[in-house]
């Protein structure tokens, strides 16, 4: 664990603080809480607000000023309501989340436990994500999820134990790939995110109109094992609810090049991100330098 500073104890004190209120408030009132957080994060403190906006500017170059600063704010006052959410799992019964998520596209997780090889669900930074993860494992999915460590070792932990005690397996990032095998072979689906920029080892596939360095993890893993690619996302309702969605399974074609079919199932699993995306485009997380890393010429 990394060293403990009193920086973080003063941000998990904050968090706990703000974990004990997202348990005590109604839902609905946490909910608005949470996107009063959001709001001021975007208004007034500005938090990489000018990275959300940039990012959405180029990404929806046909859209006015006022429409680009609508969707970002609408982005901050999500993000606010996840982070409350999440820290209301403690409250949550597997029954209290199955009822607040609906998950379409369920036979698409059957399909793959029953091959038998475990199955790799990818998916983004989009819409409460963390939800999304404890929905799959309240409605019996055996699953594992690749995790970064946070640079704050207390809420690092604090984090890790509330997957866990959503029956979710957590995978971190530097023992990811033998933990990964592990798990598929076990017949567990591995959740893993992939919209963060991957730097020099990614591969470069389009999103949202420009080359973006891509993890290409996910592929190689199908290749080598065979286990089926699937993606999803969760959508906020506004009734407070969510609906998580499941797209069928791809699979990786062994005998074809590797190299190309890395790029291959790479861009097919970011298309369908990019759909999404597209769609409600005021739930991903646009506060990323998701373009950072640039091709080579």
């Amino acid at each position: 664990m990394s060293t403990i500073r009193p920086k973080h104890r003063l941000e998990y004190a904050w968090l706990a603080s703000l974990g004990w209120m997202a348990r005590v408030l109604p839902e609905k009132t946490a909910a608005a809480a949470g996107a009063r957080l959001g709001g001021l994060a975007f208004d007034v403190f500005r938090i990489r607000r000018k990275v959300a906006l940039d990012n959405l500017a180029q990404a929806f170059p046909e859209k006015k000023t006022g429409e680009i600063k609508d969707i970002a704010r609408s982005l901050y006052r999500n993000l606010g309501k996840n982070l409350l959410e999440f820290l209301r799992f403690p409250k949550l019964t597997g029954g209290d989340i199955k009822n607040k998520v609906k998950l379409i596209g369920q036979e698409h997780l059957d399909r793959a436990i029953k091959s038998g090889q475990g199955a790799l669900l990818i998916s983004s930074h989009f819409g409460n994500w963390e939800l999304y993860s404890a929905s799959i494992a309240a409605y019996g999915y055996p699953l594992s999820v690749v995790v970064y460590e946070q640079h704050n070792p207390l809420a690092d932990r604090m984090m890790n134990q509330l997957r866990r005690a959503k029956n979710i397996e957590v995978i971190f990032k530097p023992d990811a790939p033998r933990a990964i095998l592990k798990a598929l072979a076990r017949n567990r689906f591995v959740a893993i995110l992939i919209d963060q920029d991957a730097g020099p080892d990614g591969v470069f596939v389009d999103f949202m109109g420009r080359p973006a360095s891509t993890a290409k993890g996910p592929a190689v893993f199908a290749i080598r094992t065979g286990a089926p690619l699937l993606t999803g996302v969760i959508v906020r309702q506004g009734d407070g609810g969510h609906v998580g969605y499941i797209e069928p399974a791809v699979y990786a074609e062994p005998a074809k090049d590797r190299e190309q079919e890395t790029l291959r199932l790479t861009a097919w699993v970011t298309a369908v991100m990019e759909k999404y995306v597209r769609k409600y485009p005021d739930h991903w997380y646009w506060v990323h330098r998701r373009w950072k890393t640039k091709p080579l010429k």
